[in-house]
């Protein structure tokens, strides 16, 4: 009986390893040879002004035509737009 319940320990501590090793491994889009295109419309003669990664997202840095800086987040897996970030000019910290 109490091998059987170290056999099990051990199968169930393999089953949670390879799950998790599984999970953070997932390839990327290009990685995969797959491919996507989006488009983001940014506001009339804004400028991107740099690109970031961190972690699992690439963070788009604007800045529009009046002097407003905007962070864009994406999901570098397939383009999606995850949400915006305003810094407005002028603002007090």
């Amino acid at each position: 009986m109490g091998l059987m319940i170290v056999v099990g320990f051990i199968v169930v501590a393999a089953e949670i390893a390879r799950r998790m090793s599984s999970a953070s491994t997932t390839a990327s889009p290009a990685a995969s040879g797959a491919s996507f295109a989006r488009s983001i419309p940014l506001p009339s003669g804004a400028q991107v002004v740099s690109v970031e990664t961190a972690a699992d997202r690439i963070a788009v840095h604007v800045r529009s035509a009046e002097g407003r800086s905007t962070l864009y987040i994406l999901d570098p897996r397939n383009g999606a737009l995850l949400g915006t970030v305003d810094f407005p000019p002028g603002a007090v910290r």
